[in-house]
């Protein structure tokens, strides 16, 4: 309970500390202009800190992304759910889950040496200005690839949740596939659907390291489609740490207070809609007209001679309607290909960068100039990003797995309800915003004469800790939900006290399905970047202690991205190539777990 409980504290002290830190800003956000300019100016008496160009950057590109990612995820999902062959359908939901464990940065990366090229191509074929390639377009384009995994996944989902009888009764009708797909099945998971549409918007909103390296960075509001543009967390990331004083300070925490309440809504809301959809009693029933309703192969339903002439259908109709199911069930396995296509294309070309760059100097030396030239290594970083990693998992695995036993042994409690909403609240919360609180409360706290930590390990760990612990929570909750009751109640028969049960009976029933959770949560954390901008901040050293600058393996990619020595483009396509193959292993071996990731104490029944 004291570990739940934690976590109820931990989210009022977020909300509490950014609204501490931005009220010198909101005490006088008229004077300052935040809601009714686009200008940023702090050299101005009174400075004006307009946020409108942050906020239609940030609009803008969720809104390019949304239009790109949600017809392809929802296409996806149902020719997964509906068409494809089980070998298909296993193949594709492993390669989504796949490209949505691909670091964010990575995705920057690929985009700035990759895509952009691809956008400044387009731009000149269509008569545009020869442009760098970034801009709006481009942002809202790698948005479009990092949300649609999450689109297909909660899509999918939901499809299969559909009853057999729904489906079973519009094929007997005469339904083709296609119509019973439009007619039946996404009006039935329709709630659902809207509700991943909403968990992605709020994904987009948030999201940091790859729009900052694709939007250009010029805050400025231009409509044209060649325009560059920045975000409200990109301007965040870029200016927080070199801000000169507490009202720059106070006016970046206030950005990150809009982005909070913005994207937490926005979860709350598709939420909602997911919990709304569970308790629909009644089913949409599927429209017949007469005439429509055919007599196929697949018809089950005994029709009365006098009604037979009213559906019986014409030839010609007939063969438009096999022709349209044959034309969507080809549009809607084209969906499934194009968004896999960005993860082989990632993959192949970060293969093919970072396979002659990765050598024993890059894991054995630090960063070193040579006649000028960089030369080494990245070992300092892996060094940092390994404590990093460590550090978090002993910060958050035993608060998420102590929280998750209250949650599943204390079920009809009412605080268990509270605590499982705000953990919700927090999967879903931006990295840049609780890197902010991290940086409030850590690197530069100003309550109480509290003496400032500094950029430190402990910093960084902390920020990922927050970032963790509801994954961790999640997954654990759901694993110990799989034990059944009955070998609670056989231990309690034997005499065992609840303390006894939970340690020695609930969770080694349910340990190895824990453990892949906390597998799957350290490889979310490993690939982030910007929460680790703020806090551990980095160096070019080897890290000595926890309380000190640390380095971190996506910092450096970050840093080298856009340097144009083909040296530390070299580095940084190596450690990009180290960091995906971490990543992909961990979650690859996560799938080769999950055959066994049911409890394997629930076949007891």
């Amino acid at each position: 309970m004291a570990s739940g409980i934690s976590i109820i504290v931990l989210a009022i002290a977020m909300l509490l500390v950014l609204t501490v830190q931005s009220w010198p800003t909101l005490s006088r956000i008229w004077e300052y202009q935040v809601l009714t300019s686009q200008t940023w100016d702090s050299n101005r008496k009174p400075p004006i800190f307009g946020s409108l160009a942050f906020v239609y950057g940030t609009l803008a590109t969720s809104a390019i992304a949304m239009l790109f990612a949600v017809p392809l995820g929802i296409g996806a999902a149902a020719f997964m759910s509906e068409i494809a062959p089980s070998w298909v359908r296993r193949t594709g939901s492993f390669l989504i889950e796949l490209l949505a464990a691909v670091p964010s940065v990575v995705y920057g990366f690929w985009g700035i040496h990759f895509l952009r090229p691809a956008v400044q191509w387009f731009f000149v074929k269509i008569g545009g200005p020869n442009t760098p390639g970034t801009g709006i377009l481009s942002a809202g384009l790698i948005l479009a690839i990092m949300i649609v995994p999450y689109i297909t996944a909660i899509t999918f989902d939901v499809c299969r949740s559909v009853p057999r009888s729904q489906r079973e009764g519009a094929l007997a009708l005469g339904a083709t596939r296609w119509q019973m797909i439009w007619t039946v099945v996404l009006p039935y998971a329709r709630p659902g659907i809207v509700a991943a549409c909403f968990l992605a918007l709020g994904r987009a909103l948030g999201e940091t390291m790859a729009v900052t390296m694709m939007i250009g960075n010029r805050p400025e509001i231009n409509f044209s489609i060649f325009a560059s543009g920045d975000s409200i967390a990109s301007v965040i990331a870029n200016r927080l740490n070199e801000a000169d004083s507490p009202e720059v300070r106070s006016a970046l925490v206030t950005l990150g207070l809009l982005l909070l309440l913005i994207t937490s809504a926005i979860n709350i809301f598709a939420r909602w809609l997911i919990r709304r959809r569970g308790m629909v009693k009644q089913q949409p029933k599927a429209k017949v007209e007469p005439g429509e309703a055919g007599t196929g192969p697949k018809a089950a339903v005994e029709i009365a001679p006098a009604a037979a002439p009213a559906l019986r259908v014409s030839p010609g109709r007939l063969a438009w309607n096999n022709f349209v199911n044959r034309a969507m069930t080809g549009i809607l396995g084209l969906s499934l290909l194009v968004t896999l296509i960005p993860l082989f294309l990632i993959l192949g070309y970060i293969l093919y960068k970072g396979f002659s760059a990765v050598d024993a100097k890059f894991f054995l030396e630090l960063p070193k100039q040579v006649r000028g030239e960089p030369a080494g290594g990245l070992a300092h970083a892996l060094v940092g990003s390994a404590i990093l990693v460590v550090l978090t998992v002993v910060i958050a695995v035993p608060i998420g797995v102590l929280t998750a036993i209250f949650l599943a042994e204390t079920r009809s409690v009412r605080l268990a309800a509270v605590i499982r909403f705000i953990t919700e609240i927090l999967v879903g919360m931006p990295s840049i915003v609780i890197g902010i609180f991290a940086y409030a409360v850590l690197v530069v706290p100003k309550y109480g004469g509290a003496k400032p930590l500094g950029f430190s390990a402990w910093a960084g760990s902390f920020a990922l800790a927050i970032m963790m612990i509801p994954v961790v929570v999640r997954s654990a909750e759901e694993a110990l939900r799989l034990v059944p009751q009955t070998l609670r109640h056989a231990s309690y028969a034997l005499g065992a006290a609840y303390w006894q049960t939970v340690l020695r009976v609930t969770l080694p029933a349910a340990l190895p399905a824990v453990i892949t959770g906390i597998i799957l949560a350290a490889s979310r954390i490993a690939g982030e970047t910007a929460p680790l901008l703020l806090t551990a901040y980095g160096s070019d050293y080897m890290p000595r202690g926890f309380g000190e600058k640390t380095p971190f393996l996506p910092g450096y990619i970050y840093k080298y991205s856009t340097m144009p020595e083909l040296a530390y483009q070299r580095q940084a396509w190596a450690a990009a190539l180290v960091l995906l193959v971490v990543v992909m292993l961990l979650n690859v071996s996560i799938r080769l777990l999950t055959g066994r990731r049911l409890v394997a104490a629930s076949r007891a029944d």
